[in-house]
């Protein structure tokens, strides 16, 4: 009678704990990372008799609940962590490609700024003493600067967001690895099989899972279920080792990318193979990149553009000046700042000052500018200059006002220097023509050339002229018949500033003409030489195809990762379906496990009751 009480006891509570285990599975069903539970049932060990009186010595040991099991399957769950690692790389290197490259196209593209600054130098070569045309090129040179200086604005704007996601994903690292170092200690205390043993193993994958989504991990466990973690592959760097973690730090590298420093100290360095800091490694070096082709885009344009513009004379006949400089500063107020001063720097030709601060000493009544390191510096009213800035403003400051004055180079640094429209130089330095009475066929080409060195005296006097003689010779005199240099046709001759060459047919005896432009002059030839570098092709390429070959090194990498992208979701959702059809609640099959569960409890209970109303019965027998 006892044994089928035991018996019935037994199945009463292994029913009763495989229907919470039921009802656990149930409730949990969307719960993300939750494993299904199953109890383990297992049946006991038959016991020997105590009575020698008894014909079967042997008595039934019934069921117990051994525990409760997960149902996973570790190589899937590694394989959906993998594969989860690699969306989370190139989904973070595909975001961040895109905002490169939509930073540099559509309304942001050089191109149209471009075209419209070699449009009005197409305007100029057709009339270049046209005031409104000179002014519609300074407006568009201007615009063109603008243009550059907020691409490379923006572009700085995310190398800094950039910076700044990256070492929030380290300190995410760092938090994750010192909770799932929390987890191996409560798991190490928990009795193995218990419930609380699998909320923590479900605890401890999920924390796993985030971690591979930010760096490539090599992960094993222990026979309790603790997990020791590695940076990268299964010789890399031991970031968490039962309960003992160690903190990650972001270390910036050369070219754009990062890679982790471990340990307090960051002693041991480790190489990011994964996960969303590798898409940010990848993206930071392509950002890299894209700043450095926008910059050597920018100055390339700006030296032969300036060659070319100093090439020539403007309308009073004096020599270009730069059109572009490549340092420009930019004048920051404090956000703390409470007047109403506005400020204005100009920076001198070929100054390369270091960070400055302006201050207004309100006690004093007067401004201070002043070194960043505050080694030099100097106190007063406008206008203050130093190290080649000139500081001027207007407005009411306020005690305390803070600006900062910082030169910007590149991209970011270029601007139209303060010209007139009158010193555009349209015209050339140096003008060529053959005599009228010419009988040749002969051509004459001048271009800017070095000055004679050493300077001959008494010095040349122009205008020049070149003479073809016998056998093809022709010879280059000044206007006091001084011979400068002589050659054959086709050779080119060096004069004082310039070179002239003759080619063709000429006849001897035929005279060419080499004289300076004068003030006024309506000549063309350097508007043309300007509008040339269009198509001038120089170590980038010409200008448009410069422009084409930076949104090319974005767009064609953003398109593979793209395509990869996709791939890698198909294949993490194949291996999280593997997952679930694993480790996922199946609310039909939980279903039919309550109602066997349930009739089991109902035949046990019923059990007991029977073997209760027997033993009533044989009790009441004996009376």
């Amino acid at each position: 009678m006892s044994d089928l009480l035991g018996l019935a006891l037994g199945g009463v509570r292994a029913a009763r704990t495989a229907l919470e285990t039921v009802g656990d599975n149930v409730a949990n069903a969307a719960t993300p990372g939750y494993v299904r539970r199953r109890p383990v049932l297992a049946s006991l060990a038959p016991a020997r008799a105590n009575s020698p009186f008894e014909k079967d010595p042997v008595a039934a040991g019934g069921v117990e609940v051994r525990g409760i099991a997960r149902a996973v399957d570790l190589i899937l769950v590694d394989s959906l962590r993998r594969a989860e690692s690699q969306v989370a790389l190139l989904g973070a290197a595909e975001r961040w490609l895109a905002l490169v490259e939509a930073s540099l196209s559509g309304p942001a593209s050089l191109a149209r700024p471009l075209e419209e600054f070699f449009a009005s130098l197409s305007d100029l070569t057709a009339d270049p003493a046209s005031l409104p045309v000179r002014e519609t090129v300074l407006a568009r040179a201007r615009q063109l600067a603008a243009r550059f200086n907020a691409s490379a604005g923006e572009l700085a704007r995310l190398v800094s967001d950039l910076d700044a996601e990256a070492e929030v994903a380290a300190r995410q690292l760092t938090s994750l690895a010192r909770s799932l170092a929390d987890v191996n200690a409560q798991l190490r205390r928990a009795t193995a099989g218990g419930g609380a043993a699998v909320s923590l193993a479900d605890t401890r994958d999920r924390l796993l899972t985030e971690m591979a989504s930010l760096v490539a991990i090599d992960v094993r466990f222990s026979a309790r279920g603790e997990a020791e973690v590695r940076v990268g592959d299964a010789g890399g760097v031991l970031v968490v080792d039962g309960q003992r973690s160690e903190p990650i730090l972001l270390r910036r590298e050369v070219g754009g990318g990062f890679g982790l420093a471990v340990g307090p100290d960051g002693a041991e360095t480790a190489p990011i193979l994964g996960g969303a800091l590798l898409g940010l490694t990848l993206a930071g070096r392509r950002l890299a990149d894209a700043r450095e082709r926008l910059d050597q885009l920018a100055l390339e344009l700006a030296s032969d553009l300036n060659a070319a513009h100093q090439a020539g004379v403007d309308l009073a006949g004096a020599d270009g000046q730069p059109l572009f400089a490549t340092r420009r500063l930019v004048v920051t107020p404090a956000a703390g700042n409470g007047g109403g001063a506005r400020i204005e720097a100009v920076l001198a030709d070929g100054a390369a000052p270091p960070p400055l601060r302006l201050t207004w000493n309100a006690a004093a009544g007067q401004w201070r500018l002043a070194r960043a390191d505050d080694s030099a510096a100097v106190s007063g009213s406008f206008p203050l200059s130093l190290d080649g800035v000139t500081v001027t403003g207007a407005g009411p400051p306020r005690a305390g006002d803070l600006f900062r004055i910082e030169t910007q180079q590149g991209a970011a640094g270029l601007d139209v220097r303060p010209l007139p429209a009158t010193a555009l130089a349209a015209a050339p330095r140096f003008l060529a023509d053959p005599l009228a009475s010419n009988r040749g066929a002969g051509r004459v080409d001048v271009r800017i050339g070095p000055l004679l060195d050493p300077p001959p005296v008494p010095p040349l006097a122009p205008p020049f002229r070149v003479e073809v003689g016998p056998s093809a010779m022709v010879t280059l005199r000044d206007a006091a018949d001084v011979v400068v240099a002589t050659g054959a046709v086709g050779d080119w001759l060096i004069g004082d500033g310039f070179e002239v060459r003759i080619s063709g047919d000429p006849a001897e005896g035929d005279l060419f003409r080499i004289r300076r432009a004068g003030p006024g002059s309506g000549a063309n030839g350097n508007a043309l030489a300007l509008l040339a570098v269009r198509d001038c092709a120089g170590a980038l390429g010409t200008p448009a195809e410069a422009h084409e070959a930076l949104l090319t090194a974005l767009a064609v990498p953003l398109a593979e990762v793209r395509a990869r992208l996709e791939a890698a979701r198909e294949s993490r959702n194949a291996a999280a379906e593997a997952v679930a059809e694993a480790s996922g609640v199946d609310l039909d099959r939980e279903a039919a496990d309550m109602l066997r569960f349930q009739q089991a409890y109902q035949a046990n209970a019923r059990l007991i009751q029977t073997a209760r109303d027997t033993f009533q019965a044989l009790l009441e027998a004996l009376r």
